[in-house]
């Protein structure tokens, strides 16, 4: 939580002179922003259905993303954009201390500032290999937890992995997928890097996130300039996730999402936050940059849909899909054939009653 300032002038005079008339409700302000910004996006890059295509269509710039995040990294301040980085890690961390598994060493996708080797239990594992493609991250100074030992890798392109094949017992993601332009083409480096039983374990941003500052922006600008653009990068669905984690030969793939809310004083703290964090716009097709009365209009409009009515704080929302899923191996547990079961689900509780206790 941020501590909140008052809004400026110019917006309040905005909000008091020239009231919007907000012509869609909420629902299909966040319908319109799907409907533009997703369809186009799963059409072209990240369909199932052409994920075996040999030609791939990029929606991203890598090299822009990775130009936003060395800048981030190199902000004098840039420790106080990472509270949402650093809670993630924890709750993947936690995770791993589910599985009833040493682990020699892990490796961390898109490590970053080392999010990860920060909360990471020796327990657990004694090295972590941190891998990324943004140099300014991985040279920064790293502070795991005591009797951890760190390695920095700089990956040369984002979904090719400089490991040999079944030499990895499990690869961590945290925050950094939904950036990458070839997923089916990483999914199957991450499983061919795998040991057979070895683990995939991440989070990433799926659909609606951000949606509050997605439906502004495009309401703003449809009252101003008549058309949108994609100011905001589209988000995978779980569905999709989970159809190319099986593509790729994963088996007992779990999915789970979960919705964390951050409040901030006013739109021009939430655009910093997010510049802070590396997650600037880095679509090809980036629209040139927002007129200044768009902008405005945007505070406006986000303070009449979504502002708290007792603090005038705007939340914004990230919904983190987290999943888990399982290189193939001859020692699994596999399901017994359908049809084999002995008793019906119907009579669980007979046959609890029934079962002598201990």
């Amino acid at each position: 939580m941020l501590c909140t300032r008052d809004m400026s002038s110019l917006t309040k005079r905005f909000l008091l002179c020239h009231r919007l008339r907000l012509v869609t409700s909420q629902a299909q302000l966040r319908h319109i922003s799907q409907e533009h910004s997703s369809q186009k996006f799963y059409r072209q890059s990240r369909s199932v259905s052409r994920q075996t295509s040999e030609r791939h269509v990029s929606t991203f710039s890598s090299e822009r993303k990775v130009l936003q995040r060395n800048r981030a990294a190199q902000f004098d301040n840039h420790q106080q954009f990472d509270y949402l980085r650093d809670g993630i890690a924890e709750i993947l961390t936690d995770r791993i201390s589910d599985i009833s598994r040493d682990f020699p060493s892990i490796v961390d996708l898109g490590a970053g500032k080392g999010h990860v080797a920060r909360h990471v239990n020796t327990f657990i594992t004694q090295h972590v290999t941190e891998c990324d493609t943004a140099h300014a991250c991985l040279s920064l100074p790293r502070d795991p937890v005591a009797g951890l030992t760190t390695e920095q890798v700089l990956l040369e392109a984002e979904d090719v992995l400089p490991f040999e094949d079944n030499s990895k017992e499990l690869i961590i993601s945290n925050l950094w997928l939904h950036w990458v332009n070839n997923l089916p083409k990483l999914f199957k480096e991450v499983e061919r890097v795998l040991i057979p039983d070895g683990v995939f374990l991440g989070a990433m941003f799926a659909t609606d996130t951000i949606y509050q500052l997605r439906v502004s922006l495009q309401q703003a600008e449809l009252e101003r300039t008549g058309g949108i653009a994609s100011h905001i990068s589209p988000f995978v669905t779980p569905q999709d996730i989970g159809s190319l984690l099986n593509s790729a030969n994963f088996c007992m793939i779990t999915l789970d999402c979960e919705e964390l809310t951050v409040t901030y004083p006013d739109l021009y703290f939430l655009l910093r936050d997010l510049q802070g964090m590396g997650e600037n716009n880095c679509l090809i097709s980036q629209p040139s940059l927002l007129r200044r009365d768009v902008l405005t209009g945007a505070a406006a409009i986000y303070h009449d849909l979504y502002a708290d009515p007792t603090d005038s704080s705007l939340p914004l929302t990230f919904n983190i899909l987290y999943f888990i899923a399982w290189k193939r191996s001859a020692t699994q547990g596999v399901p017994k054939p359908r049809g084999s079961h002995s008793a019906s689900i119907a009579d669980l509780d007979k046959i609890i009653n029934s079962t002598p206790s201990s």
